[in-house]
């Protein structure tokens, strides 16, 4: 008895060693990046020079894994299932994050409690389009047309429920105005329709139509952040353009790195901790420019935040909008 008296505290000062290492080694194996949209889009081409640098600070390899459908629904659900030990993380947006559980009744996944959020990573806007040979000049054109007991005044989008579905509805519900939504599979049909001057106008985002934009065969009316893009300094805000509120009603587009819900808190700051520092890097911001994307770095409490508010601004405008839920 007197052995078994001094070797049990030997054991628990053992395996508390142990538990010590292990948890301070993180990582010590890949980690995986899910894409919830397929290789090539936007948030396919912004995760990867993240994920490349946070592997160099990491010194781990990570692997980029595209989990493409239901408007990114199905991968996000891959992300909040995982084990949460931090080997698992994905880029989350707007839309997967608080657009879509919005919008869709099938949807597996809580966007508040199903998730760690790592951090921020970046901010994009929404253009208002028209065709180059559209006699719409400005917003205020737009909205005087839309406003005509006649109007027949469409817009385009990538589909229910997606980010240029709802700016479009916002603008429709702020001024009151008679607008159809037209949706299609995807931007780049919508877009095709819009240059064909089969709808009105489109929302999109910069990094898709900026050739266009630069080319003339888009004509940018405003810009959906609260702020001008630095990318297109001299388009007005909406707010500026005379759609008052718009800004405050839909908020900031964004992307960000999450995880499972309940990563321990020692593994989320060591990946909030490589996110800020990839950021931080002349590598990726260079990088990101050229996806016209700003970086937004925040602590994990702070994109909480930002994901707690996104959430309750477009509840309220899919309630407002009567924007029915899909299967």
């Amino acid at each position: 008895m007197m052995i078994k008296r001094r070797f049990l505290p030997i054991l628990s000062l053992t395996a508390l060693g142990w538990a010590g290492l292990a948890h301070a080694e993180f990582p010590d194996k890949p980690i995986t990046w899910v894409v919830p949209f397929a290789a090539g889009g936007p948030m396919d081409i912004v995760s990867r020079p993240v994920a490349k640098k946070m592997s160099e600070i990491l010194r781990t390899p990570i692997v980029v894994e595209n989990r493409p459908g239901a408007g990114g629904a199905m991968g996000m659900d891959y992300v909040a299932k995982a084990r949460p030990d931090g080997y698992t993380i994905g880029i989350g947006s707007v839309g997967t994050q608080t657009i879509v559980p919005n919008v869709s009744k099938s949807i597996k996944y809580d966007p508040i409690q199903s998730f760690t959020n790592v951090g921020l990573l970046g901010r994009y806007t929404n253009v208002l389009l028209v065709n180059q040979k559209s006699p719409i000049t400005k917003v205020s054109e737009l909205v005087e047309l839309g406003k005509k007991p006649d109007a027949n005044v469409t817009f385009g989008s990538a589909g229910n429920g997606s980010s240029n579905h709802l700016s479009g509805e916002l603008l429709h519900a702020l001024t009151n105005t008679k607008m159809t939504h037209v949706p299609y599979r995807g931007s780049a049909p919508a877009l095709t329709d819009l240059l064909a001057g089969n709808t009105t106008f489109m929302f999109d985002t910069v990094n898709t139509t900026m050739s266009r934009i630069e080319n003339g065969s888009l004509r940018a009316l405003a810009v959906t952040s609260p702020k001008r893009s630095p990318f297109l300094p001299n388009v007005p805000t909406m707010d500026e353009a005379g759609a008052s509120g718009y800004a405050d009603a839909g908020g900031e587009l964004w992307w960000g790195v999450v995880g499972p819900a309940k990563i321990p808190q020692a593994t989320l700051d060591r990946l909030n901790t490589a996110l800020r520092e990839a950021l931080s890097s002349q590598e990726v911001q260079s990088q990101l420019k050229n996806q016209y994307v700003e970086i937004w770095s925040s602590t994990s409490e702070e994109f909480a935040k930002v994901v707690q508010s996104s959430f309750q601004k477009w509840n309220k405008l899919v309630r407002e909008a009567k924007i029915e839920a899909t299967d």
